[in-house]
């Protein structure tokens, strides 16, 4: 008996990625990149990057679309890298973190999931990280606390929101939350001896998702679905993948390091123990110009980006000097801060955008003489003009806009 419903089990896994593949393209693709593997150490099913762990007793149990719905689901766990990610953050949480998210994803897309999932509108577009932040509550405690608003539901109300559960941070115990869960993420592991991966064979994965992600989107597209619903879950795997507050924030840092290392001259503070380290060189603290494009084109919303970005630069650059130039096509105003300063944006509405004023101030003004310059943008102009000498990045809302030089980071 055993082996008919594990038979009925694989054909039904079968018949959904098959499913998938033919009416999500995107989910099919990367579905057909994962190993169904058959086990009854997880309650329902669960996911390393490699494989998908499935229960026959539970895939049996939940109805066809709902199996289509969790399998999409474990395909965004690997997707948003959630098996790589979480580093020393408590697995129960980052998996109920990464369920809202992905469920939200989901819902969105109008797949059917079971249970009743966990999901909850104000986790809308929020990368992992950040619900995590609202559901940890540094409790380990599996005792439930009386406050469940859930107990689980059946498997017929996959297409439920299950309300605003919030997780820990809404009062949810861990017993209430594991009910409404249906996906277990696994941290990847070394193929070879079951270790922790080294950040070189993390990178290799990412990069490897990448590149599926990638072939998945081209294949999607050619089937015709490419649609706003399509486009919009896109913009949510680059926000989980890589924040743009992160590589932002990676950007300057890298821009304004101010210690170096010289082997050359060791720290004298080991060679006693014959430990040789490097000496630190303290270099000066640099300056740093950000450029904000206040043409008619820039509404509040978009300031408000680029207050968010300004926020995300301040606090990880080693700055001696920040210069902040309000241009359209012409320099508005400049404001001067020191390291430590709280910077707050005014809201000026200029007319055309002409990038090249800034170029011209920092050149005259500033002699060159900055690390870095930060053009916040919607990317609605180009002029002729060379590269200056230093690093330039465009932090843009519309990456669809060509750059001539410098690094481009999308913050919409």
């Amino acid at each position: 008996m055993t082996n008919d419903i594990d038979k009925k089990a694989f054909n039904k896994m079968t018949k959904a990625r098959v499913y998938l593949l033919k009416n999500h393209a995107f989910f099919g693709k990367l579905a057909m990149d994962l190993d169904f593997v058959e086990s009854r150490q997880f309650d329902t099913m669960a996911v390393d990057g490699q494989r998908i762990f499935y229960n026959p007793d539970f895939t049996n149990k939940i109805t066809f679309l709902e199996t289509v719905g969790v399998i999409a689901h474990e395909v965004l766990h690997v997707v948003f890298k959630h098996h790589l990610r979480r580093n020393d953050r408590d697995a129960f949480y980052w998996n109920v973190a990464g369920d809202y998210v992905i469920n939200d994803v989901l819902l969105d897309e109008g797949f059917i999931l079971p249970l009743n999932p966990l999901h909850d509108p104000k986790y809308h577009k929020t990368t992992t990280e950040k619900v995590y932040a609202d559901v940890y509550n540094g409790d380990d405690s599996d005792s439930d606390d009386g406050n469940s608003d859930s107990d689980g539901g059946d498997s017929d109300g996959g297409d439920s929101d299950g309300g605003a559960g919030g997780g820990a941070g809404g009062g949810d115990s861990k017993e209430s939350l594991a009910k409404r869960m249906f996906g277990e993420v696994i941290d990847a592991v070394s193929e070879e001896d079951g270790q922790p991966l080294s950040q070189k064979e993390i990178e290799k994965l990412e990069q490897e998702i990448n590149d599926k992600v990638i072939d998945a989107k081209t294949i999607s597209k050619d089937c015709g679905k490419g649609g706003d619903a399509f486009k919009s879950m896109m913009d949510m795997v680059k926000q989980q993948s890589v924040s743009w507050e992160e590589v932002l924030g990676n950007l300057v840092l890298d821009k304004t390091i101010t210690n170096d290392y010289n082997f050359n001259n060791a720290n004298r503070r080991f060679i006693y123990q014959n430990i040789y380290l490097p000496s630190v060189e303290k270099k000066p603290s640099p300056k740093g110009a950000i450029a904000l494009d206040i043409s008619g084109s820039i509404n509040k919303e978009t300031m408000a980006m680029m207050q968010d970005a300004v926020n995300n630069i301040v606090p990880v650059a080693n700055f001696e000097e920040l210069t902040i130039l309000y241009c359209d096509d012409a320099i508005r105003k400049v404001d001067t801060f020191s390291n430590g300063e709280e910077i707050e944006l005014d809201y000026i509405c200029g007319g055309g955008t002409d990038y090249e004023p800034v170029f011209k101030y920092i050149n005259k003004q500033l002699d060159d003489d900055i690390a870095f310059l930060i053009y916040l943008t919607d990317g609605w102009c180009w002029d002729e003009f060379s590269e200056p000498e230093y690093p330039v990045i465009w932090a843009t809302t519309d990456t669809s806009r060509y750059f001539k030089f410098g690094e481009v980071v999308d913050v919409e």
